[in-house]
């Protein structure tokens, strides 16, 4: 569907029953980076880590564009 503004997301919140993924402490969800998501609040003190994978052919991108690695 390309990049969303926020107007199209709106409405694609309208259109389509959300799904809730629910994951036990320590689990894992997967999913593709530019899904349409959100997450609740954490009801816990405890810190949510979130670790993001990029795969890609090159680090160099078309434009001057670069990935950032850390």
């Amino acid at each position: 569907m390309g990049v969303l503004n926020d107007d199209a997301i709106h409405g694609l919140s309208i259109q389509i029953a959300p799904v809730d993924c629910l994951v036990p402490q320590g689990g894992v969800l997967t999913r593709r980076p530019l899904i349409v998501h959100a997450s609740s609040k954490s009801r816990s003190e405890i810190r949510r880590r979130v670790l993001h994978i990029e795969y890609a052919a090159s680090v160099k991108f078309s434009d001057g564009l670069e990935l950032a690695m850390s």
